[in-house]
């Protein structure tokens, strides 16, 4: 039951995502997922074909490419765990150059009820934590002095090399066939 509200509250958040990306300008999109069984990424044209995709293979870490203008300037990231107690959303931001620049992570305890949200500036290989905020993840009230909890730790990618599916980036055309693999670098 978990799983299926994580993969629910997963797609619903990139949509949410998408939309508000889209109305900012000419926006294209291309999604992502990871198929852990044949360890490797594919890329979608279309959100209706990924949103199959992801109900097939259930995966549990999930992307999106944001294109302005043909220019990739964001990254967004969902991985889950497989025992449905955390989910983490990552949105990363590129320059113009194509260089990672910020990072805002939401990372979801159900155990703990408790919603951390974290903001990165990425420079030179190196990310510095310059915003922490907690909230209960029932009410959404922010807590003042929240006591320490045991959060996932995932990599931050301070590079565009550094994602799983670093090789999908180089040749992902917004023009592309409907579906784009690659193998995985995890």
């Amino acid at each position: 039951m978990k799983q299926i509200l994580l993969s629910i509250a997963t797609c619903l958040f990139i949509t949410i995502l998408q939309t508000i990306a889209c109305a900012q300008g000419k926006m294209s999109t291309v999604f992502l997922l990871e198929d852990a069984k044949s360890n490797e990424w594919c890329a979608f044209k279309t959100e209706a074909l990924w949103q199959t995709a992801v109900q097939n293979s259930g995966s549990l870490t999930v992307g999106k490419l944001v294109y302005s203008d043909n220019h990739l300037f964001e990254i967004d990231m969902t991985q889950a765990a497989e025992s449905g107690d955390w989910i983490i959303y990552d949105r990363y931001f590129l320059n113009t150059s194509k260089q990672v620049v910020k990072l805002r992570r939401t990372i979801n305890i159900l155990p703990g009820d408790r919603s951390v949200s974290e903001r990165f500036s990425l420079a030179n290989g190196k990310a510095r934590k310059i915003q922490v905020s907690s909230k209960q993840l029932s009410t959404g009230k922010l807590l003042k002095s929240p006591k320490p909890i045991w959060l996932p730790e995932l990599p931050i990618n301070t590079t565009t090399k550094m994602f799983p599916f670093a090789s999908l980036l180089d040749h992902i055309d917004i023009a592309m066939d409907n579906k784009v693999c690659a193998k995985s670098k995890r």
